[in-house]
């Protein structure tokens, strides 16, 4: 008794142990298969299936060898004896078509795969399965055909649908794509935004739109009100907001909704910076539906498109191209208009975030448009009076900050920045914005150990939005901290500029740039000095300064902005194409690591392809 037992014990770990060696020699194999060495792999695989051959991983692992290797007739013979076991398993016809078909042998292929299909029980897992391998080797049609005749058998047709849509997309189908979207949304409305989100992917392809909108057509004329707003969706992108108009007024009445489709129409439009129509949309819904609680959410978006549309008017007078620029003389008539709007928000709504948001947007016109200082500053003080806790309120200190400075009161634009950074409920990124707007109140101030204590918690964490302004700010300390001097002299000329005192702050950035040492310092009062004349109005001028910071590629590290800014001056003051074309391309050839290339690339392509047109 005890013999046997010991021979038992002796079976068991040896085939433990062999076990244990055929794991490791898989191990062994599929490193050499991630290495790409699959000479290496053949044999070690080919012994382990031949000890193993009931073991699935080691014979697909030794087939796709096979394949790796195109060792075609090898991979057949595997497949075609792994048959002899397992003739119902559709994967192994998936595999030895999909071999044929790598052999060159595509007729061989797609037999394999539809005598398959054919022979073994009628399957909607079978055909998705063969499709799968079709697509695989990019065989698209085919797979198509395996999906469609899936799907009609199949008692459930979505189950299919997608990946024909997906496929009809991919082959330019658009019109089959658009059919197979639509059968989706019939069989299932829910599926609306998902089917949205998927025509939307190839609707701008040429000539989808035309083909896919009358299939829209046909289902919008069906009880599913989901095909509505599909189609007005394809009406907005034909850019027949006529018509996109009708069918949300026709959904609306449908809801009973009281505007909000229209209102969600007319926040598309302004969004898309369609701005004529979507203030004609809101208007509708405020006239159409005075009692509607979506008229608040109406008012305000007519309010932005006013302000939307005196910009777009005036963008021509804006320079906001220029780094820094003199405050135009706009139409103050288009602009009491827009006031006038959000100012009738207010007193509808009062206390409301609409009316709060109406405020704010009052005073930064006020403020950034037409240089009313103390105006300015009622409105943003109405916010934080009256709604501390208001999304808001970080905004209006901000601008507040802004208008304290202006006026130089700097202790006073520092309290407000502290306002924010030690208010916990302000966002992140509005706290990180008050700590660099600290700091540089203390760089006016030249308490520069101060400006570094402030930047070194930014610098701290590098992931916020001001974390390179703040990297470019203590580099320059750093790189300056034996010349206070002229740092002093510099700094002040910042606060100069940031008041838009645009003569006075040149005066200054040219006593820093004329030192003999050309640090980082006087190559950044270079360039400053050059915007200065360029804020001033002073083209010719600016332009000579940029040449000669251009020309001094060895010395100067802003050369690549002189010459970005050269090119923009050509765009859009000089409207000579060819010129900024040039400044541009220079760039691109000088500075291949610049961080203005995406711009660069961007204006060259606009140059190019179509008028200039003045960024707002």
């Amino acid at each position: 008794m005890m013999k046997k037992i010991f021979i038992i014990i002796l079976f068991t770990a040896s085939l433990s142990f062999a076990q244990i060696d055929a794991s490791n020699q898989y191990m062994l194999a599929q490193s050499y298969v991630q290495a790409a060495m699959y000479e290496k792999a053949k044999p070690i695989l080919e012994e382990l299936y031949h000890n193993q051959p009931e073991n699935y991983e080691y014979f697909r692992s030794l087939n796709d060898v096979y394949t790796q290797l195109k060792d075609y007739d090898a991979s057949i013979a595997l497949i075609e004896d792994k048959l002899k076991s397992s003739s119902q398993d559709i994967n192994l016809y998936g595999m030895l078509g999909s071999t044929y078909y790598l052999k060159g042998n595509d007729k061989k292929a797609f037999e394999v795969w539809d005598d398959a299909l054919k022979t073994l029980p009628q399957s909607e897992v079978n055909y998705r399965v063969i499709a799968n391998f079709a697509i695989e080797r990019r065989t698209f049609d085919k797979a198509i055909q395996y999906l469609k005749k899936g799907q009609d058998i199949s008692s459930n047709p979505i189950y299919f649908a997608y990946d024909l849509a997906n496929l009809y997309s991919l082959t330019m189908q658009f019109k089959d794509a658009t059919e197979e979207y639509c059968m989706i949304i019939s069989q299932n409305p829910n599926q609306l935004n998902i089917v949205e989100s998927k025509i939307l992917g190839y609707l701008s392809k040429p000539g989808a739109l035309q083909v896919s909108l009358p299939i829209v057509e046909k289902y919008s004329n069906s009880d599913n009100i989901n095909f509505k707003f599909l189609l007005a969706r394809f009406y907005i992108e034909e850019k027949s907001y006529d018509k996109a108009y009708d069918i949300y007024e026709k959904i609306d009445a449908l809801q009973n909704s009281q505007g909000a489709q229209l209102l969600g129409f007319a926040q598309f439009l302004l969004g898309d910076k369609v701005y004529k129509t979507a203030s004609d949309v809101y208007s509708e819904i405020i006239n159409k539906y005075p009692n509607s609680p979506y008229v608040s959410a109406a008012k305000l978006g007519y309010a932005k498109t006013l302000e939307a549309l005196f910009e777009e008017d005036n963008s021509a007078k804006i320079p906001s191209w220029k780094p820094f620029y003199e405050l135009p003389k706009l139409n103050t008539g288009q602009i009491d208009k827009v006031i006038s709007a959000y100012l009738e928000i207010t007193k509808i709504y009062p206390h409301s975030e609409a009316a709060n948001e109406a405020f704010l947007r009052i005073g930064e016109l006020k403020l950034f448009k037409l240089g009313e200082i103390s105006d300015a500053e009622v409105y943003f003080n109405d916010i934080i009076k009256d709604s501390p806790l208001s999304q808001y309120a970080a905004d209006a200190y901000l601008d507040l900050a802004k208008a304290s400075i202006l006026n130089n009161e700097l202790d006073q634009a520092a309290s407000y920045y502290l306002k924010i950074t030690t208010t916990g409920r302000y966002p992140d990124d509005k706290k990180n914005i008050a700590t660099y707007r600290l700091a540089r109140i203390y760089f006016y101030k030249g308490d520069f150990e101060k400006t570094k204590e402030y930047l070194k918690s930014m610098l701290d964490n590098l992931g916020n939005n001001s974390a390179n302004d703040a990297l470019e700010l203590s580099l320059l300390l750093n790189t300056s901290a034996n010349d206070s001097s002229n740092l002093s002299t510099f700094a002040s000329a910042e606060l100069l500029a940031e008041q838009n005192r645009f003569k006075e702050a040149f005066d200054k950035y040219k006593i820093v740039s004329n030192d003999p040492n050309k640090l980082m310092l006087q190559n950044l009062a270079s360039l400053r000095e050059a915007e200065m004349e360029l804020a001033s109005n002073n083209i010719d001028s600016s332009i000579v300064h940029f040449q000669k910071i251009v020309n001094d590629t060895d010395k100067n590290i802003y050369s690549d902005k002189a010459l970005y800014l050269l090119g923009e001056i050509y765009q859009y003051n000089q409207n000579d194409k060819t010129k900024a074309i040039e400044s541009y391309e220079n760039l691109l050839a000088k500075f291949p690591n610049s961080l203005y290339l995406d711009q660069v690339r961007a204006e060259i392509i606009k140059l190019k392809g179509q008028t200039i047109e003045r960024p707002m």
